[in-house]
């Protein structure tokens, strides 16, 4: 029986804002986990930088930085050619491509890992102070740990879904690296024991993702023969390894860069800012972390539609939380600082800069990750590299006159405008609005859908 119009248009809605409430949901429980592995991290570098000489933490701080970011190239980009691919192919039925690209990321990001421990091997011969052998040790276990946690993680994300692969990604690993900093609160922190306790917890969590994985792995997939397209793969995974990479680079840089130009004692300042304010991107990594798999899903389905509801909805969660977090660190970075220790309140300007251009950033939405999931790599890759070098240029320039000051100018200035292009970008391209004026438009749905039942009674 053909139901008339208006109810059709009216069980729409209510479909719509269903939709909306799911979308909303999942949000939230992936920003809550993200959350709670930014705090467990926060309160692991506050205990460490209260019992350290700010030399000492910026050191850690310097290295943090720098195995991060050689971490992210290691994986050469497998960790998003595998939420693309099996988006793809599974829109497709086609099994064995499935079965393939799945054992491709994990031998891919496999040698790549190892060839990118031998470059850190040999590139420490060539520092000034070279590491102790047991804090290289700790630190080539980090490094690969690191890496193969961001294979695992988005794999097992994609198979099984994101509650078990979040919740290992961000807390578990934390949590024994909390256990053995707060065993190591009178000075006798090293190295060696934070890198070592951090690559233990990571292949720990590795082990759960990896087992999780299994036991939800499509039998179809498993069943059918591994069918490898390595030439397409590698032309993806490599304009993807360049944009994650200049992606990481950016996040990493100043901290490094101060290190070398001005001082650890500066890594060290502009690193407390620099965290306090990642609320700002942790909110948004947290909220992108659950729409990355449906960017991909929905865009192959050719559901733009709804895909343009996920992202409405997602941005209504980021808008709410972010406006007021942005408004109480205005008003109260001075005493934040203070609990990291007296030496980090010369951080108070670097975190205001730095805290309003995360604010803005966050409300221009997941635009890199449409790109990335959309078949844009290569586009996004290059914007990022001329970001990058336009923020190491200015870098260079004002970091040894203004410091940690000077660095956190330099990051606003270049990356603000890049993030509100980068959004006009996505609606022209992808035909979604993935920035928090997406919200306009979806108020009045959303009310619309509420008053739904009312004209059911009609």
């Amino acid at each position: 029986m053909k139901l008339p119009r208006k109810m059709r248009a009216t069980i729409d809605r209510l479909k719509a804002f269903l939709a909306a409430r799911q979308a909303m949901a999942g949000a939230i429980l992936a920003l809550a986990i993200k959350g709670g592995g930014a705090v467990l991290m926060i309160v692991v570098f506050t205990l460490a930088a209260r019992t350290m000489s700010a030399h000492a933490f910026g050191e850690i701080a310097i290295w943090f930085n720098a195995l991060s970011c050689l971490a992210v190239a290691a994986v050469f980009g497998q960790e998003n050619l595998i939420v693309r691919s099996w988006a793809e192919y599974a829109s497709g039925r086609q099994f064995a491509l499935m079965a393939g690209a799945y054992r491709f990321g994990w031998l891919t990001s496999g040698a790549t890992t190892v060839l990118a421990c031998l470059v850190l091997l040999v590139g420490v011969r060539f520092l000034p102070a070279p590491l102790p052998a047991p804090a290289l040790g700790a630190a080539l276990a980090f490094l690969a740990a690191q890496a193969m946690l961001h294979y695992s993680s988005h794999s097992c994300r994609t198979i099984h879904g994101f509650r078990v692969s979040e919740v290992n990604r961000e807390l578990t690993w934390r949590l024994v690296l909390l256990g053995v900093v707060a065993l190591h609160l009178h000075g006798d922190l090293t190295l060696a024991t934070f890198f070592g306790a951090a690559a233990f917890g990571m292949c720990l969590s590795i082990a759960i993702q990896s087992f999780a994985t299994a036991r939800k792995f499509p039998a179809e997939v498993a069943a059918a023969k591994p069918l490898f397209a390595k030439k397409e793969w590698f032309e993806r995974a490599r304009s993807m390894c360049l944009s994650s990479s200049v992606e990481a680079m950016g996040q990493y840089a100043e901290v490094i860069l101060l290190g070398f130009l001005v001082a650890p004692s500066a890594a060290a300042t502009y690193f407390i800012a620099a965290r306090i304010a990642n609320i700002f991107p942790m909110i948004a990594t947290g909220l992108n972390t659950y729409t990355v798999t449906q960017i991909s899903n929905l865009h192959f389905a050719g559901e733009t539609e709804r895909l343009q509801h996920v992202l409405r909805s997602v941005m209504t969660v980021a808008f709410i939380l972010v406006t007021p977090l942005f408004v109480l660190l205005a008003i109260a970075a001075a005493p934040i600082l203070s609990i990291f220790g007296p030496a980090y309140q010369a951080g108070y300007v670097p975190l205001v800069v730095l805290a309003s251009a995360s604010f803005i950033i966050t409300l221009c939405g997941p635009s890199s990750g449409v790109l990335l999931m959309t078949g844009g790599e290569r586009l996004w890759s290059r914007i990022a590299i001329v970001t990058l070098i336009l923020r190491v240029l200015l870098m260079i320039y004002l970091a040894p006159r203004y410091g940690a000051s000077g660095a956190a100018l330099g990051w606003a200035i270049v990356n603000t405008p890049v993030a509100i292009w980068v959004a006009l970008l996505c609606r022209k391209r992808c035909g979604v609005d993935p920035s928090a004026l997406a919200i306009l438009p979806g108020l009045r749905t959303l009310t619309q859908a509420v008053r739904a039942p009312s004209a059911l009674r009609l």
